[in-house]
């Protein structure tokens, strides 16, 4: 992308909430070993259900749609997500609804633990900053060097380890991503709504 700054930001952390799981999965030990991605019968034979991705209240975060779109623009943003690759064409529709049309996602594979999977599309991508929400998984991806930005909740308690891992609220995305990227951002065109409505699921 032309040597601008780039973004990888996790999409269930911040633009598009929504859990697939509970909360108590983000606490669990990244295995020490790489796992290789195994497609297991059980796991083909299961057909991803949309809905567990798009209930009703689910709502984009007009707020944080605000925040990025200027770097979607300027062709700074990447979104890596957790959903499976069946789910794309719905999730690709949810974001072009809110303004992101054709914004480079990433999936984690089928089998792949989450920390690898998104330790490989950071490799991919070569980002300048990350945002996750996982403290297990940005301190993962600070260890191996990414500057990863930790949007702060209720279940990331617990100390900073890494130099490359920075703990924000989730109010100061803006203000964050500013001071460590300053993205030459093109202004609105004329008539652009910076304030998107709440997209349903």
């Amino acid at each position: 992308m032309d040597g601008r700054p780039l973004l990888l930001l996790d999409l269930e952390a911040t633009l598009d909430r929504h859990w697939f799981g509970s909360e108590l999965v983000l606490r669990e030990p990244i295995p020490p070993l790489e796992p290789p991605v195994r497609r297991q019968e059980r796991d083909l034979a299961t057909r991803w259900r949309a809905d567990k991705w798009s209930e009703p209240e689910r709502l984009i975060d007009p707020s944080i749609a605000e925040v990025l779109l200027p770097y979607h623009r300027a062709g700074s943003l990447v979104l890596m997500t957790e959903r499976p690759s069946e789910l794309r064409a719905l999730t690709e529709r949810r974001l072009a609804a809110a303004g992101f049309v054709d914004v480079p996602l990433h999936h984690v594979a089928l089998g792949e633990h989450r920390a690898y999977g998104k330790r490989r599309i950071a490799r991919a991508v070569h980002p300048s900053v990350t945002v996750e929400d996982d403290l297990r998984i940005a301190e993962f991806l600070a260890t191996y060097g990414y500057e990863t930005l930790l949007v702060d909740d209720r279940y990331n308690r617990g100390p900073i380890r890494s130099v490359n891992l920075m703990r924000i609220a989730r109010g100061d995305l803006a203000k964050v991503l500013a001071l460590r990227l300053r993205p030459d951002l093109a202004e609105p065109e004329d008539g652009a709504d910076l304030h998107p409505a709440l997209i349903p699921a």
